[in-house]
Protein backbone atom coordinates (compact mmCIF):
# COMPACT_ATOMS: atom_id res chain seq x y z
CA UNK A 1 0.00 0.00 0.00
CA UNK A 2 1.22 3.74 -0.93
CA UNK A 3 2.27 5.28 2.05
CA UNK A 4 -0.30 8.24 1.43
CA UNK A 5 -3.09 5.70 1.86
CA UNK A 6 -2.10 4.66 4.83
CA UNK A 7 -1.33 8.13 6.34
CA UNK A 8 -5.01 8.95 4.89
CA UNK A 9 -6.37 6.68 7.00
CA UNK A 10 -4.23 6.42 10.18
CA UNK A 11 -4.19 10.73 10.48
CA UNK A 12 -7.67 10.77 9.81
CA UNK A 13 -8.34 8.29 12.99
CA UNK A 14 -5.89 9.64 14.97
CA UNK A 15 -7.43 12.93 14.48
CA UNK A 16 -10.56 11.45 15.63
CA UNK A 17 -12.35 12.52 12.41
CA UNK A 18 -14.73 9.90 11.25
CA UNK A 19 -14.57 8.04 8.45
CA UNK A 20 -17.31 5.79 8.45
CA UNK A 21 -16.65 5.17 4.97
CA UNK A 22 -13.06 3.90 5.97
CA UNK A 23 -13.72 -0.09 5.59
CA UNK A 24 -16.01 0.12 2.99
CA UNK A 25 -13.70 1.77 0.83
CA UNK A 26 -10.75 -0.82 1.48
CA UNK A 27 -8.15 1.89 2.36
CA UNK A 28 -6.72 -0.36 5.26
CA UNK A 29 -6.03 -3.28 2.41
CA UNK A 30 -2.76 -4.24 2.23
CA UNK A 31 -2.57 -4.30 -1.40
CA UNK A 32 -3.70 -1.49 -2.97
CA UNK A 33 -3.31 -1.14 -6.81
CA UNK A 34 -4.00 1.90 -8.35
CA UNK A 35 -4.50 3.33 -12.09
CA UNK A 36 -3.19 6.21 -13.65
CA UNK A 37 -6.31 8.29 -15.31
CA UNK A 38 -6.20 11.89 -17.26
CA UNK A 39 -7.71 14.33 -14.70
CA UNK A 40 -9.89 15.17 -18.28
CA UNK A 41 -11.72 11.67 -17.72
CA UNK A 42 -12.27 12.02 -13.87
CA UNK A 43 -16.08 11.21 -13.22
CA UNK A 44 -18.19 14.63 -12.90
CA UNK A 45 -18.92 14.29 -9.55
CA UNK A 46 -15.33 14.11 -8.69
CA UNK A 47 -14.83 17.12 -10.88
CA UNK A 48 -17.68 19.00 -8.74
CA UNK A 49 -15.73 17.87 -5.68
CA UNK A 50 -12.65 19.24 -7.06
CA UNK A 51 -14.33 22.77 -7.42
CA UNK A 52 -16.04 22.55 -4.41
CA UNK A 53 -12.63 21.45 -2.63
CA UNK A 54 -11.17 25.48 -4.09
CA UNK A 55 -13.81 27.08 -2.18
CA UNK A 56 -14.35 24.83 1.18
CA UNK A 57 -9.91 25.07 1.34
CA UNK A 58 -8.93 28.23 -0.22
CA UNK A 59 -5.36 28.62 1.44
CA UNK A 60 -4.08 25.20 -0.17
CA UNK A 61 -5.92 25.40 -3.18
CA UNK A 62 -5.92 28.80 -4.64
CA UNK A 63 -4.85 29.08 -8.32
CA UNK A 64 -5.01 24.96 -8.47
CA UNK A 65 -3.82 22.80 -11.20
CA UNK A 66 -4.72 19.52 -11.48
CA UNK A 67 -2.00 17.43 -14.09
CA UNK A 68 -2.64 13.75 -12.96
CA UNK A 69 -4.87 11.45 -11.28
CA UNK A 70 -5.15 7.52 -10.03
CA UNK A 71 -7.69 5.78 -8.76
CA UNK A 72 -7.41 3.21 -6.27
CA UNK A 73 -9.01 0.06 -7.26
CA UNK A 74 -8.64 -2.33 -4.57
CA UNK A 75 -12.44 -1.92 -3.34
CA UNK A 76 -15.67 -1.39 -4.66
CA UNK A 77 -15.69 1.48 -3.42
CA UNK A 78 -13.10 4.09 -5.89
CA UNK A 79 -10.69 6.50 -4.33
CA UNK A 80 -9.21 9.62 -6.92
CA UNK A 81 -6.34 11.22 -5.69
CA UNK A 82 -5.73 14.34 -8.08
CA UNK A 83 -2.29 16.33 -7.99
CA UNK A 84 -1.49 19.12 -8.90
CA UNK A 85 0.20 22.47 -8.01
CA UNK A 86 -1.38 25.78 -6.76
CA UNK A 87 -0.61 29.46 -7.07
CA UNK A 88 2.13 29.14 -4.74
CA UNK A 89 3.70 26.50 -6.90
CA UNK A 90 3.73 24.08 -4.24
CA UNK A 91 2.58 20.47 -4.79
CA UNK A 92 -1.25 19.84 -3.55
CA UNK A 93 -3.39 16.90 -3.35
CA UNK A 94 -6.79 15.98 -3.01
CA UNK A 95 -8.41 12.58 -2.53
CA UNK A 96 -12.33 12.49 -3.60
CA UNK A 97 -14.24 9.50 -3.28
CA UNK A 98 -16.46 8.29 -6.52
CA UNK A 99 -19.50 10.11 -4.98
CA UNK A 100 -17.70 13.70 -5.19
CA UNK A 101 -17.07 13.51 -0.95
CA UNK A 102 -13.46 15.48 -0.39
CA UNK A 103 -11.60 13.00 2.15
CA UNK A 104 -8.50 15.23 2.50
CA UNK A 105 -6.34 18.19 0.86
CA UNK A 106 -2.58 18.34 1.31
CA UNK A 107 0.20 21.38 0.74
CA UNK A 108 3.57 20.17 0.37
CA UNK A 109 6.48 22.05 0.71
CA UNK A 110 5.58 25.05 2.85
CA UNK A 111 7.99 26.98 4.69
CA UNK A 112 8.14 25.70 8.08
CA UNK A 113 7.72 29.73 9.70
CA UNK A 114 3.87 28.88 8.47
CA UNK A 115 3.81 25.99 11.10
CA UNK A 116 2.30 26.87 14.22
CA UNK A 117 4.78 27.28 16.87
CA UNK A 118 3.05 24.89 19.24
CA UNK A 119 3.36 22.02 16.38
CA UNK A 120 7.84 23.56 15.68
CA UNK A 121 7.73 23.10 19.65
CA UNK A 122 6.21 19.67 19.55
CA UNK A 123 8.92 18.76 16.57
CA UNK A 124 11.94 20.15 18.26
CA UNK A 125 10.88 17.84 21.59
CA UNK A 126 9.97 14.91 19.84
CA UNK A 127 13.21 14.96 17.62
CA UNK A 128 15.76 17.50 18.85
CA UNK A 129 18.20 16.61 16.02
CA UNK A 130 15.94 16.29 12.91
CA UNK A 131 16.94 17.21 9.54
CA UNK A 132 13.80 18.68 8.33
CA UNK A 133 13.65 17.97 4.19
CA UNK A 134 9.76 18.78 3.75
CA UNK A 135 6.57 20.16 5.68
CA UNK A 136 2.82 19.24 4.46
CA UNK A 137 0.15 20.88 5.80
CA UNK A 138 -2.92 18.41 6.06
CA UNK A 139 -6.84 19.79 5.49
CA UNK A 140 -9.74 17.56 6.47
CA UNK A 141 -13.46 17.71 7.19
CA UNK A 142 -13.83 21.06 5.89
CA UNK A 143 -11.32 22.65 8.18
CA UNK A 144 -10.11 26.11 6.44
CA UNK A 145 -7.39 25.48 8.38
CA UNK A 146 -4.76 22.61 8.42
CA UNK A 147 -5.63 20.10 10.97
CA UNK A 148 -2.30 18.78 11.31
CA UNK A 149 1.30 18.72 9.45
CA UNK A 150 3.60 15.84 8.57
CA UNK A 151 7.71 16.47 8.76
CA UNK A 152 9.83 14.01 6.62
CA UNK A 153 13.48 14.04 7.38
CA UNK A 154 15.99 12.50 9.04
CA UNK A 155 16.60 11.91 12.98
CA UNK A 156 20.40 11.71 14.71
CA UNK A 157 20.97 8.71 13.24
CA UNK A 158 20.02 9.72 9.42
CA UNK A 159 16.97 7.39 9.62
CA UNK A 160 14.36 8.66 7.37
CA UNK A 161 11.84 9.63 9.61
CA UNK A 162 7.47 10.86 9.32
CA UNK A 163 6.29 12.32 12.14
CA UNK A 164 2.69 13.55 12.41
CA UNK A 165 1.40 16.27 14.58
CA UNK A 166 -1.86 17.46 15.02
CA UNK A 167 -2.60 21.68 14.68
CA UNK A 168 -2.67 21.77 18.66
CA UNK A 169 0.51 20.18 18.85
CA UNK A 170 -0.41 16.79 19.70
CA UNK A 171 1.96 13.75 18.05
CA UNK A 172 -0.35 11.79 16.35
CA UNK A 173 1.97 8.96 14.95
CA UNK A 174 5.53 8.42 13.13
Amino acid sequence: MRRENISIVARSLALGIPLLAVGALGLGCSNADSKTVAVTTLPPEVRNALERAGEVYPEPLKGAKWSEASVLTDSEHAIYQVRGTNARGHKIEAEVTRAGRIIEVEERGIPLEEVPLVVRDTLNSRLPQFTLKQVEAIYQAGNAKPVCYGFEGTDATGKEVELYISADGKTLLN
